[in-house]
């Protein structure tokens, strides 16, 4: 298996060997264990089931409750699938951790954006807006003509509007990691991660060499 899941802790520096100041993301990993393997033959793809962190019984269900009982694992705050990852049956059961990395690999990070909320074209899509002259009333940060004339007389799909930005899923691939801390189970990443501090995210292996 060449993925785990991690919290996105913040941001951070460190120095190089030759004193170059590397701006990072800390992503800390907590108790991460596979508890189930879905094969081609039987379930019709391959993939690991992975429950992440701690939740109390009492906030458990009873449905939810019982598929922990039957694979003998504790109730997890999140389960999350890794589609087309493999592991072995010895390793199910025993939590992941950051060992699997080490300096230098390049690494997908898979999590969701920071919600905007209802955002204009100059936020969302980066338009110039209108020019602040006289003759320009009130139209300055408008996105302008969205329609065409009588035919096909309608607005096109995919036009850039205003409407939500943000809190979509974004896969950010190929970057780097710097420092692997396996006594805290720390990774520290260059580059951004996408998501607030505090916001689960995937971490992938890099198929690019």
């Amino acid at each position: 298996m060449n993925g785990i899941l991690g919290k996105k802790v913040g941001m951070t520096q460190v120095f190089s060997d030759r004193g170059d100041c590397i701006p990072v993301t800390v992503i800390q990993v907590e108790k991460c264990v596979p508890i189930l393997q879905k094969t081609a033959e039987k379930d019709g793809y391959q993939s690991v089931l992975v429950a992440y962190g701690e939740r109390k019984p009492k906030h458990t269900n009873k449905p939810l409750q019982g598929f922990y009982d039957k694979h003998k694992a504790s109730p997890a705050k999140v389960l999350a699938e890794f589609r087309d990852h493999s592991i072995e049956d010895a390793e199910l059961g025993k939590p992941l951790n950051v060992n699997m990395f080490s300096e230098g690999d390049l690494v997908n990070v898979i999590g969701v954006s920071k919600g905007r909320g209802f955002a204009g074209v100059l936020k969302r899509h980066g338009f110039s807006g209108s020019p602040a002259s006289h003759g320009h009333a009130e139209i300055h940060r408008g996105g302008g003509s969205i329609g065409m004339h009588t035919y096909p007389g309608r607005v096109l799909k995919g036009k850039k509007m205003p409407g939500r930005m943000g809190g979509v899923k974004v896969h950010v691939k190929n970057l780097k990691v710097v420092r692997v801390d396996k006594e805290n189970n720390v990774l520290l990443v260059r580059g951004a991660v996408p998501g607030p501090n505090g916001r689960m995210v995937r971490i992938l292996k890099s198929e690019r060499v």
